[in-house]
């Protein structure tokens, strides 16, 4: 299914009397133009007047481009999930076909959305496959305190088969890893004291076997670089948890602890943490679960911070700032997918932004001859 496609499926709400301009060319218009280094409604139109024949090559834009209140009027209104089904379906599906790999769920705050202090900001809730570096999927709200929630229904919209999800410690509850087990996936989620009695019973299990190597798998992981030395010492145990814990977390089957010693400009720093794993007794597998889940933190927060300005995203309506970070993430995707030269993410987003020559390249390359071989150098 080609990208027109499936936007062809995002209903159009509009009054039919209002309608102008046609719903698929403006999502069209904003998709390439985050792609090509949009920020803002103003910014959106700006491309559409200078880039109209481009985008015509594309779609009818029968009308010309519509102004910046009008595209935030429409792309405020879309159904959210249609969106998200437009923009993120296709590589779900796709994750039916790939060998079992890290699923990473983790929340981001847009700053640039606050209205009324920190709780009042934009939170978006993103999967992120660590292998292919890619977003499957995101929810959001404006405010703290959803996240939990959020998170559950990013898990409902995904194929979990084959797949390690990993969560940190505001996740490590017993209905979120009945949850993920029931759709045939695995998890390792972080421990805290927020689950007082279970963390106590894993911080012992550890102090009872620390002597004792042949009870534990281990595996020592070494990084330096930057000035910065990091040690870290993984152990795995079987979970043997009392009646009554084990009544509460029956889909726990290890524990896990992660040792850390880092020195950067001759300063050293010792700590530990543990997580709780659906996972046999595997402690290679184990480490590069808790390692890969932070790499979101890396790939892709920092990426959306630095390369999409995201947040300087200055956007107050909910769901305009909702459905642009949509696409921020949509667009990214595209961009991460161009196998066409070397250059950096960012590189290849300005040269979206200053060629359509290179932008055709990254769409088409993407768009439809990767998924849709029939469809290669096919305009649509």
């Amino acid at each position: 299914m080609t990208l027109f496609e499936r936007l062809n499926h995002i209903p159009d709400l509009r009054n039919n009397i209002n309608v102008k301009h046609d719903l698929v060319d403006v999502v069209f218009l904003v998709f390439s133009a985050v792609l090509s280094g949009a920020t803002g409604w103003k910014s959106i139109q700006e491309f559409g007047e200078s880039q109209i024949d481009w985008l015509r090559q594309y779609r009818g834009f029968e009308k010309g481009i519509p102004k910046r209140h009008c595209i935030a009027n429409i792309i405020s209104a879309l159904d959210s999930d249609a969106l998200l089904d437009a923009l993120f379906e296709w590589l779900n599906s796709e994750r039916n076909r790939t060998e079992k790999s890290v699923l990473a769920i983790d929340g981001k705050a847009l700053r640039g959305t606050k209205t009324n202090g920190l709780k009042s900001m934009l939170h978006v809730v993103n999967a992120y496959d660590v292998e292919s570096g890619l977003m499957l999927y995101q929810q959001s709200t404006h405010g703290k305190g959803k996240e939990i929630s959020l998170s559950r229904d990013v898990l409902d919209a995904l194929v979990l088969k084959d797949t390690i999800v990993t969560l940190d410690s505001l996740h490590c509850l017993a209905p979120t890893m009945a949850q993920i087990t029931e759709k045939n996936g695995d998890f390792t989620i972080q421990l805290k004291k927020n689950q007082p009695n279970l963390f106590e019973h894993v911080t012992e299990a550890f102090s009872a076997v620390y002597n004792q190597p042949d009870s534990m798998a281990e595996c020592i992981q070494e990084n330096e670089g930057h000035g910065r030395k990091e040690w870290r010492n993984i152990m795995q145990i079987e979970a043997n948890l009392p009646p009554e814990l084990k009544e509460k977390w029956p889909h726990i089957n290890s524990f896990i602890e992660v040792a850390s010693e880092r020195t950067c400009n001759g300063k050293g720093t010792r700590d530990s943490r543990w997580y709780v794993s659906s996972l046999e007794v595997d402690v290679e597998l184990a480490a590069r679960t808790v390692r890969e889940h932070w790499l979101v933190e890396n790939q892709l927060h920092w990426v959306l911070d630095v390369v999409f300005r995201e947040d300087e995203l200055k956007v107050k309506d909910p769901d305009g700032a909702a459905h642009l970070a949509a696409f921020n993430r949509s667009a990214l995707n595209t961009i991460k997918q161009d196998e066409s030269d070397k250059d950096s993410l960012a590189a290849k987003r300005r040269k979206s932004g200053w060629s359509g020559e290179n932008r055709s390249k990254i769409f088409l390359a993407n768009i439809y001859s990767k998924w849709n071989p029939a469809l290669a150098g096919s305009p649509g």
